[in-house]
């Protein structure tokens, strides 16, 4: 059976280095713009570019939904309909484009008053603000592009501009900061960058559909209906991922303050690792579960999710270990023992990353087969539910009820709900699946936690004692699961790979 994507290893690895050069550029890009823009014009850059994001709801879930069927005239060798997939999305998401930059101007001209701009930096903050709209105008409909090449699987590719991008950027910025520029050189900078990483986009795009896809005679109708009825239950668990994941900070911050809004966020980015190092193994598996839905092979569909759901808890339950029992340590020799208090945030929410990690797999197998609606409404639910907890204990208990909000609706509506409803739709026996888990993951699971609770009774007060804990505990676990996850077949395949990778023979 055919149960990992096609090129998993190659397509991994880019996504993997895409997200560590993210990563690297962020740590290293962010004290560069700081000094170079100053404290008020770099805060003024904090907000543009973060609140322009938002209107990245517009997309209306168009492109993913786009994925799809990408992947299913990919799979039937049908060229032809993945020419009228992209060209019709394209055209579809071209109306809330020019809509927004239409809007850009007016967006421009209120920012200053809504956030008090100073009268020195005013007339930047407008024109990066009408820069930012009207990149995102470009990017919203030319977004297709991208999520052509995710369903010809050709994440890479995806991957190869992305990294190019966010490089030139990072360069460019320093560059022109170095040379005195400001707010709106910068700018520019990254817009021009930005549109020209969509052409390139484009050019591969061609290149794979064989000529190109945005002719008006490709411009199907029919496919509206199959579209839009999908992408707006995608839209639907785009908002409420937008609830989940970016109102927390707000409610600290109008409950309890604005500085402990700042512990909260030390506490969610560190958290947030646990995802960062999943997310990229499992994007892939919806492009292939729908070219297996469309060749019919249901067997193969539950062998991939089976699959998936192992990748996603091996790889999350070390991180999640590690980020629990080393919270208040790596805190203190990160940011200072002043945020002592975000310890429990990262407990809490790198615990939220691992319950999503067991089912993420499934709703991506699921929106791979076109099943959209359950997960949609699950998900609001989920966002209502995860809203109201966390007011509710952040006035009882703090910051930390905040996370543990976000934690009780995941295991609520991931766990309790979702996870049989996978299975089910998957013909999947649900505690053949917990079974299957348990008996791969809780040993190896229970040894790395004990390693790190003798290690903290060492005393861990510098970032290299912490450093080196992290590791013991990851080693534990990956030494123990290479015995109790793997199969003897599949012990033999890694230690193949790992031999061909160290003799230079592995391409």
């Amino acid at each position: 059976m055919n149960t990992l994507p096609t090129r998993f290893r190659r397509n991994a690895l880019a996504n993997y280095a895409n997200a560590f050069v993210t990563l690297a550029l962020a740590l290293l890009v962010t004290p560069i713009l700081v000094r170079g823009l100053g404290k008020e014009a770099y805060g003024t850059w904090v907000l543009v570019t973060s609140l322009v994001l938002y209107f990245d709801l517009l997309k209306f879930g168009f492109s993913k939904a786009a994925i799809k069927y990408v992947a299913e005239g990919n799979a039937m060798g049908d060229i032809d309909r993945v020419r009228r997939t992209i060209a019709t999305s394209c055209a579809a998401l071209s109306l809330p484009g020019v809509a927004l930059l239409l809007a850009a101007p007016g967006l421009a001209f209120l920012f200053p008053a809504l956030f008090h701009v100073s009268a020195d930096l005013k007339l930047a903050a407008m024109i990066l603000v009408a820069l930012s709209v009207a990149d995102l105008a470009v990017a919203i409909p030319a977004d297709t592009f991208g999520s052509a090449l995710s369903g010809f699987q050709r994440f890479e590719l995806l991957n190869a501009t992305l990294t190019a991008t966010a490089v030139a950027q990072a360069v460019a910025w320093t560059v022109i900061l170095a040379l005195g520029g400001g707010l709106i050189a910068i700018g520019v900078a990254g817009v021009s960058l930005s549109i020209a990483s969509q052409v390139a986009r484009y050019v591969m795009v061609r290149v794979l559909c064989g000529g190109p896809p945005l002719r008006r005679r490709y411009v199907d109708r029919s496919l509206l209906k199959p579209l839009m009825s999908m992408s707006g239950w995608i839209a639907l668990t785009d908002f409420a991922e937008v609830v989940i994941g970016g109102l927390d900070p707000i409610v600290v911050g109008l409950i309890a303050g604005v500085p402990q809004a700042g512990v909260y966020a030390v506490g969610s980015k560190l958290a947030a690792l646990t995802s960062r190092f999943t997310t990229p193994l499992l994007t892939m598996f919806f492009p292939h579960a729908s070219e297996l839905s469309a060749s019919g092979r249901k067997e193969s569909i539950r062998g991939t999710l089976i699959a998936g759901t192992r990748i996603a808890i091996a790889v999350a339950t070390p991180l999640t270990i590690v980020l629990g029992v080393l919270a208040r340590p790596a805190i203190r020799v990160w940011v200072g023992p002043q945020f002592d208090e975000a310890a429990l945030v990262v407990i809490y929410l790198s615990t939220t990353a691992l319950v999503y990690a067991v089912s993420q797999t499934g709703v991506l197998v699921l929106r791979g087969i076109g099943d959209v609606k359950f997960p949609a409404r699950i998900n609001l639910f989920e966002a209502v539910l995860n809203l109201s907890l966390s007011v509710i204990l952040c006035k009882t208990i703090g910051i930390s009820g905040v996370a543990l909000g976000t934690l009780i609706a995941a295991v609520i509506t991931q766990l309790i709900i979702l996870l049989p409803y996978i299975c089910r739709r998957t013909g999947l026996k649900l505690f053949s699946l917990i079974g299957l888990l348990a008996r791969q993951f809780l040993i190896p699971a229970a040894l790395a936690l004990g390693v790190g609770f003798v290690l903290l009774r060492v005393g861990l007060d510098n970032l290299a004692l912490v450093t080196l804990a992290g590791a013991a505990i990851v080693t534990t676990y990956v030494v123990v699961a290479f015995v109790t996850a793997l199969s003897a077949a599949e012990r033999r395949t890694l230690l193949d790979f790992l031999r061909r990778r160290k003799s230079g023979r592995f391409a």
